[in-house]
């Protein structure tokens, strides 16, 4: 892998047990999960960091990325490249796998601006997406979140498409919430949104659905939606049947769950 990279940075922040910070400035945190991750993610990541930055010139962003546990392709060389190419990146690094939910909420805690937003390491709605979603926080939206169209469904392997669009029944006739496509993986918030998602107990995919499920239940707090494509070079992962009992177990958690703090 060859990186020419002439950008000098502070050094990152590597944190191993996540505090949540008291300061709170203007700017948005991109929180960003990773486990595993493939190829040479380290020249996208980089590449679609400063993508945003110069889409969003006036912003201040804050890049936070966060290790699940990744046992293949997460090095200290990759964390120098990404200290050497991102300004005063924050690393989260959980040691131990615990979920697409949980690394989220690790980062989380670490926001230090008025917005968060978070997608997956791989941008797979693009950097445009990002600042759709910020800038209907500005707009004074509490929750925003990506919603994929008809056209996203039938981009889907015929499994993961029927998969899909049970889950979108399930989410609008039992769940009832708000956003059919709760499992999008592009959420932004502010404070208030950011109290709701730090709420949330399921560790694996389903987080997404718990939280506009908990955020549902504050007739108060404001959601919305913005419409998202796929990139055209996306692979779609296949769902293991070991894994969608495991969410269906958690899906029968959010059924059963009363309990709002």
């Amino acid at each position: 892998m060859s990186l020419s990279l002439t950008i000098s940075a502070p050094p990152a922040t590597v944190i191993i047990n996540p505090v949540e910070p008291d300061i709170l400035t203007t700017g948005l945190d991109l929180i960003l999960p990773c486990w595993n991750p493939s190829g040479q993610w380290v020249e996208s990541l980089i590449r679609h960091y400063h993508e945003l930055t110069s889409l969003m010139p006036e912003v201040p962003v804050q890049l936070i990325l966060v290790n699940d546990g990744s046992r293949e392709n997460f090095t200290s060389q990759h964390i120098a490249w990404l200290e050497a190419a991102i300004p005063g990146i924050i690393i989260v690094d959980n040691k131990v796998n615990r979920g697409k939910g949980y690394a989220v909420r690790s980062g989380v805690k670490h926001a230090r601006h008025a917005y968060q937003v978070y997608t997956d390491l791989d941008f797979p709605f693009g950097v445009r997406a990002v600042k759709q979603v910020y800038d209907a926080l500005c707009q004074g939206t509490d929750i925003v979140a990506g919603e994929r169209g008809e056209a996203y469904l039938r981009e889907l392997p015929r499994k993961r498409r029927m998969i899909t669009r049970i889950s979108r029944a399930m989410n609008r006739f039992i769940l009832r919430l708000k956003v059919d496509d709760a499992q999008a993986g592009l959420k932004g918030f502010n404070r208030r949104g950011k109290d709701v998602l730090l709420q949330t107990e399921i560790d694996g995919f389903l987080y997404d659905s718990e939280f506009i499920y908990k955020a549902g239940k504050y007739p108060r707090l404001k959601m919305s939606t913005v419409p998202v494509l796929c990139r055209p070079d996306i692979r779609f992962s296949a769902f293991r049947t070991k894994l969608l009992l495991k969410e269906l177990r958690n899906y029968l958690k959010i059924i059963t769950s009363t309990n709002i703090s």
